[in-house]
């Protein structure tokens, strides 16, 4: 049996390849969540238990001295079960400070991304999205180029430029970016208790109507329906073809409900994000999610 590749340390390369790149996502997320927390410039309750539980969630950086500093403060606060508005002023400094003095280094824009949907996070922490956090989002794609080329950067950008064309936010255009940034981020921590975002139903589209016979379909990620080669198995059943990548000659692709928090890192998220790309290019391709799908079925 062949002994996989060590580092000099005897631990196994690829592990230690992926601890250092999961650090690395939760740094960028850590301040991503932070920038959002404070972008109005106000800290509440909800948003300090929002941070505690997703500090608490992240082990790859449980060793930061800023997470440990963080961490020590909310003890504090919480020990007597009382929470002040001097204490939550105190919090909120210490969070300025680490996001005006912790430097990020240029980074890979898929870095950048992850800082963004910490960022989504953070501002939909509270379930509330004012004009301030809006304004702070947009200043902050326009800061981030190169996440406005690539999802979902693109795509905020165009929102919000269109609910800004006129010079006023209506509680409509609020209430529907806020429900949009909380479907990209998967941060519903208000109704689930849920720090960190596990969600890809934002990509599915409403569907009057599905014919399994003549498709041509690609399902990816872990449906809750079952697994893989049962719901591919179902829908050859009903008279479509199934398909293991993303081409152009797809016509469907089905995502399943089941998501890890890493989903637009892995080969799931390539295949979605490559999905995206063809339609935009005009390619007719259907993006519905397993919810969906399972009403034709």
């Amino acid at each position: 049996m062949e002994t996989p590749p060590l580092n000099r340390d005897s631990q196994l390369l690829n592990q230690r390849i992926n601890q250092r790149r999961n650090r690395e996502k939760a740094i960028f997320g850590l301040m991503g969540v932070l920038q959002g927390v404070i972008a109005d410039s106000r800290f509440n309750e909800q948003e300090l238990l929002f941070l505690d539980c997703w500090l608490k969630s992240q082990r790859a950086i449980a060793d930061d001295g800023d997470v440990i500093d963080l961490i020590e403060l909310m003890t504090d606060i919480f020990e007597d079960g009382i929470i002040t508005s001097s204490a939550l002023k105190e919090l909120n400094l210490l969070i300025h400070d680490i996001v005006e003095y912790r430097r990020l280094e240029q980074a890979p824009v898929e870095d950048q991304i992850n800082q963004l949907l910490g960022f989504l996070s953070g501002i939909a922490a509270d379930s509330i999205l004012n004009d301030t956090e809006i304004y702070s989002l947009r200043d902050w794609l326009k800061y981030n180029k190169e996440t406005l080329e690539e999802w979902p950067g693109c795509m905020l950008a165009r929102r919000i430029e269109n609910i800004l064309a006129d010079g006023l936010i209506s509680p409509e255009e609020r209430a529907d970016l806020l429900e949009i940034i909380k479907s990209i981020s998967g941060q519903r921590f208000e109704e689930t208790g849920i720090a960190h975002g596990m969600s890809t139903d934002f990509f599915g589209e409403d569907l009057d109507n599905f014919q399994h016979k003549g498709q041509r379909i690609c399902f990816t990620g872990k449906f809750i329906s079952g697994t893989r080669s049962t719901v591919e198995t179902k829908a050859q059943q009903l008279g479509a073809s199934v398909k293991s990548s993303i081409s152009k000659d797809i016509t469907a692709v089905v995502i399943g409900t089941l998501a890890s928090r890493d989903w637009r890192f892995s080969s799931h998220g390539r295949k979605i994000e490559k999905a995206i790309k063809l339609r935009a290019e005009g390619v007719p391709l259907i993006i519905i999610t397993e919810e969906t799908w399972l009403k034709f079925i």
